[in-house]
């Protein structure tokens, strides 16, 4: 079955909320990328381990998909609780990898895109 994004203007419920202050249109003119959409926060997403291509599972609770990255926020407390972790991913359907925690405020991460 295909994956399917939640959708260019899905309001969240639930743990998977946008930060306050925060619309996916306010999303889009920052990152100055029209295709910004939320991803099903099931989709897995992986630490960049000590050997590359070698990822760990982060636990998230959103997923926020530009153009050509993503920026995942982890509620795992071993990793940087509420901190965004930018990452790529090879296609629909595939893993994300993230490579680094850009920290926890949303507008400050998405300036690092």
């Amino acid at each position: 079955m295909p994956e399917m994004p939640l959708g260019k203007n899905h309001s969240v419920t639930g743990t998977g909320t946008l930060p306050d202050g925060w619309t996916l249109e306010e999303i889009r003119v920052r990152a100055a990328d029209d295709g910004v959409e939320l991803l099903d926060p099931a989709t897995p997403v992986l630490l960049d381990g000590p050997r590359s291509g070698q990822g760990v599972p982060l636990a998230v609770d959103l997923i926020i998909a530009f153009s050509s990255l993503c920026l995942a926020r982890s509620v795992d407390h071993a990793n940087h609780h509420g901190d965004w972790f930018m990452g790529h991913r090879a296609g629909p359907g595939e893993p994300i990898l993230c490579w680094a925690s850009y920290g926890a405020d949303l507008g400050a991460a998405i300036d690092g895109l």
